[in-house]
């Protein structure tokens, strides 16, 4: 973990995608059929990471043990789909081991890697594929949204203060080797908002609208099939144990999602979770229970996701990876994590 206001796991995982990739069928071994590559459940995909709380803290179970104001964490799980037993499957040193665990399969990022920008001598860029390599060997596209990123898109490691809140140890996806070093790769790495909010502090009243990300999402012929979106450190609940700030953002920014025209006309699913379950600051309860917020959801008349469902089987960040994997049939990137982890599929709807 990160010192205070550097950087924690609010994960929310989007994926969605703008282009189709092509899939070729040999028929009698003569003719080919081209046409697009379908996933299984989704053609697009979010995904959003919260930081350092519990579920307990985060959703309210009837025993109101939230820590502030969690009632649309609370009513967006129960309309959805919520994994009750969702953990970081052991990936080591969260905030950025989660981010990579749930990128790349790889559960053993060193620790100096919260504190040190990626290609330090305390943090060797990782050489390994992650689901970036896989997309785009099916020729599917991706985007990473950062919220405060730099205006110019591109692989940025250092850490932007108020009213930008972004850390680079959220940002998984500057950690690799071959998309650190590939100024083409590095450009899918993008602002979410165009417009700085001042956040001082844990309230509610000022909340960054992530315009461009939005802006994709309702432009279905060019939105990616699969994205990331890092929340600032305001807005995930990294630098707040109370998480009513991070209510509130989801209360804006999750409907404009469901209701985009990509979740309206194409099989799109939202997934949300967090890096870790202790709080940034002292205070919370403890010990945290492992246990952490995450939710499928799509839009209600078009649905990917179940609705109202709720699912006691255990589940891991390997286990997301997995269930992008097989939903685009493609190979499982390490053996022992993702490769033998369950998929998520009792959440998805099968669709044409």
């Amino acid at each position: 973990m990160r010192s205070p206001f550097s950087s924690v796991l609010f994960v929310t995982v989007i994926l969605v995608s703008s282009t189709f990739a092509s899939t070729t069928l040999s028929v009698n071994n003569t003719v080919f059929i081209t046409g697009p590559l379908s996933g299984t459940w989704f053609d697009y995909v979010i995904v959003i990471m919260m930081e350092n709380h519990s579920i307990n803290n985060t959703y309210d179970n009837g025993h109101h043990s939230c820590l502030g104001n969690c009632t649309y964490y609370t009513s967006l799980a129960n309309s959805n789909g919520l994994a009750e037993e969702y953990t970081i499957g052991g990936a080591q040193n969260p905030s950025i081991g989660a981010y990579i665990a749930i990128t790349s399969g790889y559960g053993n990022t060193p620790a100096d890697c919260n504190s040190f920008p990626p290609g330090d001598a305390r943090c060797p860029l990782l050489q390994i594929p992650s689901i970036v390599d896989r997309l785009e060997n099916k020729g599917l596209s991706w985007k990473a949204y950062m919220e405060g990123y730099p205006d110019l898109p591109g692989c940025y490691n250092n850490d932007i203060g108020n009213p930008n809140n972004y850390h680079f140890n959220h940002n998984p996806f500057i950690y690799y080797a071959n998309i650190q070093n590939d100024a083409t790769r590095c450009s899918h790495i993008v602002n979410a908002n165009s417009q700085r909010v001042s956040q001082t502090g844990c309230g509610t009243t000022a909340i960054p609208n992530d315009n461009l990300f939005i802006n994709d999402l309702n432009s279905p012929s060019t939105a990616p099939n699969y994205m990331f979106l890092t929340p600032n450190t305001i807005d995930d609940a990294h630098d707040c144990n109370d998480v009513s700030a991070s209510n509130a953002w989801l209360n804006r920014l999750v409907p404009q999602i469901l209701n985009s025209a990509l979740f309206k006309t194409k099989k799109a699913a939202l997934f949300i979770t967090f890096d870790e379950k202790d709080c940034t600051f002292p205070g919370c309860p403890s010990p945290a229970i492992p246990e952490l917020y995450t939710v499928w959801a799509s839009n209600s008349t078009n649905p990917t996701t179940m609705a109202g469902f709720k699912s006691v089987k255990p589940y891991t960040l390997y286990s997301t990876l997995r269930t992008v994997e097989d939903n685009w049939n493609l190979q499982p990137l390490i053996a022992s994590t993702d490769g033998s982890a369950n998929n998520m599929a009792e959440f998805l709807r099968a669709r044409s």
